[in-house]
């Protein structure tokens, strides 16, 4: 059979809609089904054109099926049957966007988001008469295919209102997916013997042929969607955290000082539990019901904890990096000036942690060896505190790093459970549940479905927080190494409480207060980074630009380092 036979059976179809229904499974058997093609690789029908090109590579695309096409064009019957496998491509694939389009939940989240959805109703008017080959007909088809891409866009933009999900985003960006598809095929259809339209859909479609079993990529793939779940949310949490001008700058400052002020008497509750209890397992429950307790009691009055937002504020950085939804870095010079925000909001804040649990511990250590009640911090407990700040012989910086992880965990947390809230709207559900309801009074039940609302991924956070530093120690009975935490402002109170029980030399004294900052900064950057580099992934935003960003940014602190770190008045 020569080479004119053979290029004249072949079938086009499922190379031009590429994606089939059946491949529609979750992250375990895409798992199991890549593994067992990679040992029996699925081998396409003799008579489709992907059996054809399946041996060939993107360089000798120009010498081989360039020439295989001009062939199949120059057939007048193959000419007609590569048409309408072309129409039934774009008839399949615009049937799916379709039915997503009018899908009952869908519809729902359109009409929540004030979302005109009609653009589905006249895609499918549009299909119904694609035989029509007019470019008029052509420009209207790309026009209304690009207005529900932007609806599909609109609705992942608005993800902090609606809540996202793994089911969610994966929809979304399968039916993306289908569009970019469709736009590709209409195109050809309209200018069929174009080299370059063909070329363009051939390369694609050997580039996905080479990777589509691939294990790295499939599980990179669903890692960023496993990402986006989890700190999508904390962005807009983030924005909560930004000093925009002198007075919240101010308003920054008084609630640190408050934040420190509890954290003060917290540090003191775990200097006597350090005392009274000893049992590693025990112990680590009560250090971790102290710190849960002390972080929902500072969010509770309206309090900060400085190194608590880092988690959240990183992933608004990446959401402004993103602004337009194109994942691509946007304009450097309003991250930078965002990142100044951030930086000096932090800043404000962990000074009020400081000198609040500083000062009050030292004043309570005073009053404490007055002799009114036994003094927990004896003289080698006191020599015990003031060890732990320092950054080699103590160990800070490494315990400061793991604190880190553990603070940016938390973000995730509190993120993912208020991105859970939204997404199953939970709050709605609760209120006519047929059995809650019967419990409380409508005021009570309102007052709970608010609490569930808005406070249920804090209160996550915070609880999470707690206990992973509480238990931090016990890792070392599990690993060969010590493992520990440090955080400024708890270690900023126990240096309060280490200076006055005991006689140190300024020298000592300016060294400790030195490694508490040491502390805050390595707290702050291990939590920032982890949750930044977390977002960019979530995002697929490509990390080439990163360099280019950090760059600009030290160049801009190194000419305005006061800009980072205070708000002038204005006058």
């Amino acid at each position: 059979m020569g080479n004119n036979d053979i290029i004249c059976v072949h079938k086009f179809y499922s190379f031009f809609t590429k994606y089939s229904l059946m491949e529609n499974y979750g992250f375990i058997s895409g798992i199991y089904s890549r593994i067992f093609r990679k040992i029996i690789p699925e081998i396409p029908e003799e008579d489709t054109f992907e059996f054809y090109l399946r041996s060939y590579s993107t360089q000798n695309y120009s010498t081989v099926y360039k020439k295989t096409v001009d062939e199949l064009l120059s057939n007048p019957a193959t000419k007609a049957t590569i048409k309408n496998d072309l129409d039934k491509a774009i008839t399949s694939l615009s049937s799916k966007i379709i039915s997503y389009g009018f899908d009952h939940k869908f519809q729902t989240i359109f009409e929540k988001l004030n979302i005109d959805s009609s653009f589905y109703k006249k895609l499918l008017h549009q299909v119904s008469h694609l035989s029509e080959e007019s470019i008029i007909h052509k420009q209207d088809l790309l026009e209304n295919l690009e207005e529900i891409c932007n609806t599909i866009k609109n609705l992942r933009k608005n993800k902090n209102i609606i809540g996202t999900s793994l089911h969610l985003t994966v929809v979304t960006r399968r039916l993306l997916n289908y569009i970019n598809r469709t736009k590709k095929l209409i195109e050809l259809k309209y200018n069929i013997n174009s080299a370059e339209k063909w070329e363009q859909l051939i390369i694609e479609y050997i580039d996905y042929n080479k990777t589509k079993n691939s294990l790295r990529k499939f599980y990179s793939e669903h890692a960023d969607l496993m990402a986006i779940e989890i700190v999508e949310h904390t962005a807009q949490k983030g924005e909560k955290y930004l000093a925009e001008n002198y007075k919240e700058y101010i308003v920054f400052f008084k609630k640190g000082l408050l934040g420190g002020a509890f954290i003060s008497i917290f540090a003191l509750f775990k200097i006597i539990i350090d005392n009274y209890v000893t049992s590693p397992l025990p112990q680590a429950l009560v250090f971790s019901i102290n710190y849960a307790l002390c972080f929902v009691i500072v969010y509770f009055f309206g309090g900060i904890i400085a190194t608590k937002q880092p988690a959240m504020t990183a992933s608004t950085i990446a959401k402004h990096i993103d602004k337009d939804d194109d994942l691509k870095f946007d304009a450097f010079q309003d991250i930078i000036l965002l990142l100044r925000k951030i930086i000096r909001s932090q800043f404000i804040s962990l000074m009020g942690n400081f000198l609040m649990a500083f000062s009050l511990s030292c004043l309570i250590a005073y009053i404490l060896t007055l002799g009114f009640i036994r003094n927990p911090i004896y003289t080698e407990k006191s020599i015990y505190l003031i060890n732990q700040v320092f950054p080699f012989s103590g160990g800070a910086i490494y315990y400061a790093a793991i604190a880190g992880v553990f603070l940016s965990f938390s973000g995730f947390i509190s993120g993912y459970f208020d991105n859970k809230v939204k997404a199953s709207n939970l709050a709605y559900r609760i209120e006519h549940n047929n059995f809650i309801p019967k419990l409380l009074s409508e005021k009570k039940l309102k007052k709970f479905t608010t609490f569930i609302e808005n406070s249920l991924g804090v209160h996550a956070g915070n609880i999470s927080l707690g206990f992973f530093l509480g238990t931090a120690f016990l890792l070392t009975y599990i690993f060969q190494f010590k493992i520990d935490i440090r955080h400024i402002a708890f270690s900023s109170s126990n240096l309060g409480y280490s200076i006055i029980n005991n006689s140190y030399s300024l020298s000592t004294i300016s060294l400790a207060i030195v490694s508490v900052f040491i502390i805050g900064f390595v707290n702050f950057i291990v939590s920032f980074s982890i949750t930044f580099l977390l977002v960019l992934k979530s995002r697929g935003i490509k990390t080439k630009n990163l360099g280019k960003l950090i760059r600009m940014s030290f160049i801009d602190f190194m000419s305005n380092p006061f800009n980072y770190l205070i708000i002038r008045k204005s006058k």
